[in-house]
This record gives structure tokens, sequence and C-alpha cells, in this order.
């Protein structure tokens, strides 16, 4: 910060995470050039805001913060001594409730507290007492103190008709300085809705914390407490009269009626952004060509006065409703002092106690030199230069339109030659850029057009071979398709006939396995009953056996039965022919049994031949079942192998079908696709043209 404007310290901060650089507070800024926009967001230099808080308004965002004292008052408040003083406009921003805060400050702490608006009524007497002792020609008010910053920084020439009085805030401090030596120690604790103030107590040197109401209120509401809860407390100096009406409009001009009716058409009475900055900046060429038609210029910063200030609480509310407050406080003033009969006596010898000449003098700093050091003032070629880059060369090209924030575009042109903003936040520059873009986008479009042309043309032409190359194949791809779905019917066809003749034989098989199975159970049973023939055989063999013994046996017997004949002689020769006739009969029948054991011992051989032939026979017959089943287990597995590869053959004929149609769609695609490239060749020579 610049030295010779050390005490106009910063009441107003930028939290650039919110700042979207809109430059809406540079439009509402009375003053602009406190305000750098040539970054991503705003910036500002506090030496040259004169601190009015209406970029604070404008905010939506809340990227712009007042700054004021209340964290360390509240830090300090238990531990150091400190009285307050309030501003008259507390009534607009808490109402009825506006004395039950000079209970909550007496409960943080606070020892007294001073209404300012006893000030306001001595603030009236300086004023007449200096006019009956200068006569000056016009008088500025000075309570507003963005509006004496305004003068000092950037129309020093206005600072000789500025009143040299404190404000009524530093009326009060001085009164209690001199009149109240108990509160010699304490310090004094400012409750206001103004930040600049700050500024004003930098330089008077009295006042140690700016405390705004919307930060009270903030508090209050952090701290789920409600201002009615407190009591209502009476203030620690003597009661006002209308000068309770300070804060609003008007305000000071109704307090000096009351000593002079002719103050209510010579006082003009002007306040808001931008009105009240643009009357004082025309202010001296009036004053030096014309006699004013008033004498005292009642003016404040704010639209609705201090009662609308950036930090009060009321500045949201509706007019009526904030006026209304003050009125009935007003009222309320005005009837304290008629209730004695000397009302208006016993009002100004209160004043009079407590008004000394020279005390509240006070005079005013030309802070124009920094302006001047900070902000240079272009030559007309410079502005040529920034107009230039602007793109503004007709006279239609400067339209004013305010969009940038400046009130005109030689303003903008001043800001960007000080580099405190650049010109893309010019509409005019923009919009010419836009076009500068929009030329060189074409030529380059042209220039790309050509060439995306030419190469484009290039391969158009070599699709187009490519497309007929792929019709072409495909054409052919479809008829080998078709072959091929051809044959791989017929092929499916054969396996289905194969599939068939293996099923016939399978059953064929079946067939045989059920035969050989049937043979193998006769051929088991014959070899049973030829083991049992066998068996009898032999029975048989033993029976020949026993009868050759039997004939054995009679031949003895009969030879004996001969010999014993023989010895019987007459008697026995009978017997002897009985015993011929059975020697006889046992040859034959030996004879006989020779033949039986003959033809059995035959008859046995055949059937022991038989009998291993039957067992060979179910030997080839259990080969045959062995075979018949790996013939039948085989069979089957080449019959599903055959079914798999019917099926499969199937699959291929629906595959190769569908393939067929994704061909013949694929032929009529790069039909359409030949069709659209010669197209698009075609167009390519209007597309050139553009």
């Amino acid at each position: 910060m610049i030295e010779d404007n050390a005490g106009l310290v910063p009441v107003i901060k930028i939290n650039k995470e919110k700042c979207i650089n809109c430059h809406r507070c540079i439009a509402v800024c009375p003053v602009k050039m406190c305000n750098d926009g040539s970054g991503e967001t705003l910036s500002l230099r506090s030496e040259l805001c004169i601190g009015c808080g209406e970029c604070i308004r404008i905010c939506e965002r809340g990227a712009r913060v007042g700054i004021d004292d209340f964290d360390a008052f509240i830090k300090d408040v238990k531990k150091t001594k400190i009285i307050a003083i309030v501003a008259p406009a507390v009534a607009a921003s808490f109402g009825k409730d506006y004395l039950k805060l000079n209970g909550f400050l007496k409960k943080l702490g606070v020892k007294a507290v001073f209404d300012v608006s006893f000030g306001a009524e001595l603030t009236i007497k300086s004023y007449l007492a200096y006019k009956k002792a200068k006569n000056p020609r016009v008088i500025i008010a000075q309570p507003c103190p963005s509006l004496v910053s305004f003068i000092e920084i950037y129309h020093p020439e206005l600072i000789a008709h500025l009143a040299p009085a404190d404000s009524p805030m530093g009326h009060i401090m001085k009164v209690i300085r001199k009149f109240y030596p108990q509160y010699a120690e304490c310090k004094i604790a400012a409750i206001s809705p103004c930040y600049a103030k700050r500024r004003e107590f930098n330089c008077i040197g009295l006042g140690d914390y700016n405390v705004t109401f919307n930060s009270i209120q903030q508090y209050l509401d952090i701290e789920g407490e409600r201002l009615e809860i407190y009591n209502a407390e009476n203030y620690d100096n003597p009661p006002a009269e209308r000068a309770v009406m300070f804060s609003t409009p008007g305000g000071l001009m109704q307090t000096l009626a009351r000593y002079d009716s002719s103050a209510l058409y010579n006082t003009r009475k002007i306040e808001g952004i931008p009105d009240a900055y643009n009357y004082l900046a025309k202010f001296k060429y009036f004053i030096n060509n014309k006699n004013p038609t008033c004498s005292l210029i009642d003016c404040l910063s704010c639209k609705l006065g201090c009662n609308g200030g950036a930090g009060s609480t009321a500045k949201k509310q509706y007019m009526e409703d904030i006026e209304m407050n003050i009125e009935k406080r007003a009222g309320e003033a005005k009837a304290y002092y008629k209730r004695s009969f000397f009302s208006k006596a016993k009002l100004e010898r209160t004043l009079n106690k407590y008004w000394v000449e020279g005390l509240f003098t006070r005079s005013y700093k030309d802070r124009s030199s920094v302006f001047r050091e900070i902000i240079k003032r272009p030559s007309k070629e410079d502005l040529n230069t920034v107009y230039n880059r602007l793109h503004k060369i007709k006279e239609e090209d400067f339209s004013n339109c305010g969009a940038c924030g400046y009130n005109s575009c030689e303003q903008m042109a001043v800001a960007i030659f000080n580099g405190l903003n650049k010109p893309e936040n010019c509409w005019h520059y923009i919009m010419m850029q836009n076009k500068v873009l929009e030329n060189k986008y074409k030529n380059d479009l042209k220039l790309a057009i050509d060439k995306i042309y030419d190469r484009t043309l290039q391969d158009i032409n070599g699709s187009i071979s490519g497309i007929n190359s792929l019709l072409s194949r495909t054409i052919e791809a479809i008829s080998n398709i078709n072959d091929s779905s051809t044959t791989i019917e017929a092929m499916v066809r054969g396996i289905q006939s194969l599939n068939e003749n293996i099923k016939h034989n399978a059953e064929t098989v079946a067939r045989l396995n059920t035969s050989s199975l049937e043979g193998k159970s006769q051929l088991t049973k014959l070899s049973e009953l030829v083991s049992k023939v066998a068996e009898q055989s032999n029975a048989l063999i033993n029976i020949s056996k026993i009868i050759k013994s039997v004939y054995d046996e009679t031949k003895i017997l009969g030879m004996n039965a001969s010999i014993e004949a023989a010895h019987a002689g007459e008697v026995g020769k009978g017997f002897a022919v009985v015993a011929n006739e059975i020697r006889h009969l046992a040859d034959a029948a030996g004879a006989q049994s020779q033949d039986i054991e003959h033809n059995l011992m035959n008859i046995k051989v055949l059937i022991d031949s038989s009998a291993e032939f039957t067992v060979h026979a179910q030997n080839q017959f259990d080969m045959i079942i062995t075979l018949v089943n790996a013939v039948k287990v085989e069979e089957q597995i080449i019959a599903s192998a055959v079914e798999a590869e019917s099926s499969n053959g199937k699959q291929v004929i629906d595959a190769l079908n569908m393939i067929n149609k994704l061909i013949d769609s694929l032929k009529n695609e790069t039909t359409v696709l030949l069709n659209s490239s010669q197209s698009v060749l075609a167009n390519m020579g209007s597309l050139k043209n553009i």
C-alpha cells in the first residue's frame, strides 16, 4: 500500500475461490480503477477503494466480503475495558429491540454504551458554528466516510467545501474522552452499519474497533441466540431528539431545520450509487460557473442512507419497513423532550454542556497524488493503440455498452492501458475477434477442404475400385457358397443314408447276437445231452462187461453140467442136453456181447468226439457272441459319430445359408456404398467451391 494512503486500510476483500470475474462489481463501483480485472479473478487496490461496499451488495456469489473488527472485539471484550458507541441506524437493523442490543453488549462485558445520535446533535451545532464563522457558499456534509474518501482521492478540489467537523461518531468519541474520565482507560468499539468507518477512525485517531450490525447478527445466529432475550438498556449519555434520524436520507436536513427552517428548501438531499458520486463529480464545474441554489449538500453513499449500509442487516428489507422503525424511534425521542415545558431550551442546555468550540474540528487530506501515481492518463496516441487492440476503428465501434463494467469505452481503454483490465473483457473485442477468427477459420477451412478434397477424391476413386472388386468377389463367393452348400447337402444325404444302413446293420447284428445266444443255448443243451449219453454209454459198457461175465460163468456152468451129466449116465442125458443148450446159448450170448461191446465202444468214441466238438462249438459261439457285441459297440460309436456328422452337416448348411444371406446383404450394401461413393464423388466438386 502506498504510504500517502496509509489511513485507507483494506475494508473489503475478495474471496478468489468464489470470484468468476463477471465485472458486476466494476459496474456498480463508483470509482472503477480500484478494481483489477486483468486476471482470471478480480483483485482490489485498497488505496484506491473508497469502501462504499456496493460491490458486497451486488455480488450474489459472496466473493466480496467486508472487513471489520468483530473477531478482535469478541476476543478482547472479556479481558479489556471496552465501551461502545452505537450508530442511529441500529433501529433499522434491530427494530423494536434496538435497546436490547445494549443489554447484549453489556452481557458480553462492555462497560457502557453511548448513542451516536447525541453526537449527531452536536454535529449540527458544529455546522452552524462553521457557517456563522466562515459563511461558506456551500457545505458538503461529511458523515459518510466513503464520500470523504471519494473526494480526497478523486476530487480533492472539493475538500474546501467539506464541513471541517467530525462526523457524529467523531463527536461522541471526543465527548467521551473529555467528559467521561471514568472511561479514560477504555477502548472504544463503534457499532455501525459501515465498513468504511474504520478509515475515519484511523484518520482522526479515535476508535479502536469497528463492529458491524451484520457481524453481531451472524454471531447471534451461530450461537443460536436472539436479541429479544436480553434486557433493554438505555444509553449512558443524554438522549438525542430528532438527530436519531441522521441515518436516514434527509435526517441531517431535518435536524438542522430545528434551528433554521430554511434548511428544508436550501439543502440538497442526495444519496445512493451512482447518483451521489455523479453529483459530486460534476459539482466543481457547477460551482465554478454558477451560484449554487443550496447552501448544504446532505449526501450519503448508500441508497437507503446508513440504514442500508453494507454492514447493515436491514439492506434487504423493504424501504417502508426500514424508515418506519426510524420514524418510530424519532417520535419517541421527540416525545421525551416535549414532556418538559421548555423542551427546546432543555435540549440546548444539554447540548451546550457537551459542545466545546474547536473540539470537533477535522481536517482532510489530498490523496489524489496516489491516484495519479497509480493510474496514468494515456495520451491520444496511447488510447488509439488500445482502441486498435480492441478493434475499435469506426465511430459506431464505440457503443459505450457497459458490458465491461465501465461507463464508457474510453474508461475501459484507460483501465487496459494501466494494466487493470484486458481486451478479452470487452464485448466488441470478443465480437470482432470472433469475426477475425471466423475469417481465419474460413481460410483455414477452405485450405483444409481443398486438401481433404484432393485426398478424398483419390481415396474415393480407390474405394470405388475396391468396392467393385469386392462386389465381384462377393458374387463369386455367393456362387462358391451355393456350390459348397449343394455338395455339403449331398454329403449330408450320404451320411444320412449311411446312418440308415448302419442302423439296419445294427439291427441285423442284434438279431445275429440273439440267434448266437439261442444257438449257444441249444448247443449247451446238446452238450448236456451228449454228456448224459456218454454217461449212459459208460453204463452200457459196464452192463456189457456184466453180460460177458455172466456168459463166462454160464459157459463154465454148462461145461460143469455136461460133466456132471456124463457122470450121471443115462439119467444125466436129458440134463446134458440142457447143459449143452445152455452152453450154446452162452456162446451165442458171448458172441452178441462182444458185438455189443464193440458197438458200444464205437458209440462211446463217437459220443466223446461229439462232446469235444460240442465244447469247441461252444467256444466258437462264445467268440462269435464276443465279436458280435464288439461289432455292436463299434456300430453304436459309428452311429453316434454319423449322427453327429449329420447334425454338424445340417449346422454347416444352416451356417452356409446364413453366410449366403449375409453375403447377399453385403452385396446389396456394397451396391449402395458404390452408389453413395459415386454420389459423394459427384458432390465433392460443389464442396470445393464453398
